[in-house]
């Protein structure tokens, strides 16, 4: 498959401004100069936060429907897909420590499709699938804070509606603990397994590839054109991460450091890379030390930059790098 990247020219621009050797601020001088304002991508919306999620009703709810139809992820690539409420990835949902969720969930597809959230502890039959026209409800109390990942449940064909697009994050802020400021964004980390055909457009995965994990290409929440992320020199960035697969996501920021990563109750400090599972989360954060671009990248996949697989954040005018 041939894809022409638009993205290639900025990927290799942001490479080369992670080489920069110069010093960095300290932890305490960047902390001081971070803006709050949440981060978007093209197809992820800013996060509401923990103020505004823990300071609401303690009751959440979630109407989410199955929908069966073309996706554009970029790049002039279409993609016939299985999704919740018609988007890759799914929206984001976010709850409090303590709060009582209520997930609903709607069939409006041809197929029996279910719902799995890694972030409830619940009986498993809840998550079975329903028949198209149907729905379902669960209510469980989150209990434990993270990011999570939550998908399709189909029996023994998961997988292929999984690959297939039906797919998000969860976030579930700790009630007690106050995070510290930060420019918050979400970032789902998928991929299709399917080929194109000479207008761009891919029928379906392909239960072959998806079977052996041959991705055709992988994606930054859906999408092989994603733009630069705004950002400012001294920013404290908090990443809400999910690997959907497959393999391991070597969850690494060219030019920076992960000053601190939640994958639990104990942060690590100070980590070069970080491994991700497919279908594991955690909370990456790092600091913009200075004026440049640091692309986040996965290192074990970096064959796919030039699909677009690089999400830059970008301070200053990056004008003639490409989009």
């Amino acid at each position: 498959m041939r894809i022409r990247s638009a993205c290639f020219t900025l990927t290799l621009a942001a490479l080369v401004a992670g080489c920069s050797g110069r010093q960095a601020p300290s932890p305490h001088e960047a902390h001081a100069a971070t803006n709050n304002a949440p981060l978007r991508t093209k197809n992820m919306d800013p996060v509401k936060g923990q103020a505004a999620t823990c300071s609401g009703p303690r009751e959440k709810t979630f109407n989410i429907d199955v929908i069966e139809q073309n996706v554009d992820l970029g790049m002039g690539t279409s993609f016939a897909a299985w999704t919740y409420n018609g988007r890759i990835p799914a929206p984001t949902l976010e709850a409090c420590e303590g709060d009582q969720v209520t997930i609903n969930l709607n069939n409006k597809g041809t197929t029996a499709h279910g719902l799995d959230t890694h972030a409830l502890m619940i009986d498993a039959r809840h998550y079975s699938a329903i028949m198209p026209g149907k729905s379902m409800t669960m209510v469980k109390t989150a209990d434990t804070p993270g990011v999570f990942m939550y998908h399709c449940a189909s029996g023994p064909v998961t997988d292929l509606h999984i690959k297939s697009g039906i797919h998000g994050a969860m976030i579930v802020y700790p009630r007690k603990e106050q995070l510290r400021p930060a420019r918050e964004i979400v970032v789902v980390e998928d991929a299709i397994y399917g080929d194109r055909d000479e207008e761009g457009f891919i029928p379906g995965t392909n239960p072959v590839k998806a079977q052996k994990n041959d991705e055709s290409f992988s994606m930054f929440n859906g999408r092989m054109d994603n733009d630069a992320v705004r950002v400012n020199p001294g920013d404290l960035v908090r990443m809400y991460f999910i690997n959907v697969g497959p393999g391991v996501a070597s969850a690494h920021v060219i030019g920076t450091v992960l000053d601190r990563v939640y994958d639990g109750k104990t942060p690590l400090y100070g980590v070069q890379t970080y491994g991700v599972p497919a279908g594991g989360g955690a909370i990456l954060e790092f600091y913009i030390p200075e004026e440049g671009v640091y692309p986040f990248v996965d290192h074990d996949k970096l064959a796919y930059l030039s699909y677009g697989l690089a999400l830059p954040f970008a301070t200053g005018d990056v004008s003639g790098m490409g989009h």
